[in-house]
């Protein structure tokens, strides 16, 4: 068994997001299967993504649909061309990127699909046990029993969605742009009472 390392480092994070088969492509009593992961890197210092990639995974439980590829731009021909098995795209992730030792973020319960699909397939964790859901926090945040979306919570920033939506690499950059965005303002609300908390008493 695989221990998760939680001890992360504190100069990057890592957004992902996934996408997945679905529809008639699934047969009845089985899960959705990812084809896609999409990974973006963060830099802490600057809130600039440094870098990001799309992994194409290869699906052996179920079909990709017309439908699928309608919503994903992802046809069997990609698959077959670029994809590879998961058992492969998991360590080719963490060695390009770390993932192991990075804390990461994605918007909704994309680790729920990443854990059961590595599970079932006997591949060992690709990231680490530092995982926030962005979507669910956002929206406890605002006192909200629905969900907001991606492309809401980035307008309610000011914020426009780039390419293509459920592309799994764009949204996994436009989830840390508008991390990034949130942290800005953050930093300029807090930053410098954080400074004065930790500025040494000075001695009457």
């Amino acid at each position: 068994m695989t221990m998760l390392k939680y001890d992360v480092r504190d100069d990057r994070v890592l957004f992902a997001d996934v996408e997945m088969t679905m529809g008639d492509g699934v047969p009845p009593g089985q899960e959705p299967e990812i084809i896609e992961i999409g990974v973006a890197e963060l830099d802490l210092e600057s809130l600039l993504v440094t870098r990001s990639q799309s992994y194409l995974v290869i699906n052996e439980y179920t079909e990709i649909t017309p439908d699928c590829t309608n919503l994903t731009g992802i046809a069997p021909r990609d698959i077959r061309s670029r994809g590879r098995p998961l058992a492969a795209v998991g360590p080719r992730i963490a060695k390009d990127f770390g993932s192991r030792s990075k804390q990461w973020f994605s918007w909704g319960p994309d680790r729920r699909a990443i854990d059961r699909d590595h599970l079932r397939k006997g591949v060992p964790a690709t990231f680490s046990a530092a995982f926030v859901d962005m979507g669910l926090e956002f929206k406890h945040s605002l006192g909200q029993s629905r969900g907001i979306g991606l492309t809401k919570a980035m307008q309610l920033y000011g914020l426009e969605r780039m390419g293509r939506i459920h592309s799994g690499e764009q949204d996994a950059i436009d989830t840390a742009l508008l991390w990034a965005e949130m942290s800005r303002r953050r930093r300029a609300e807090l930053l410098h009472l954080l400074h004065e908390y930790d500025a040494p008493v000075m001695q009457r």
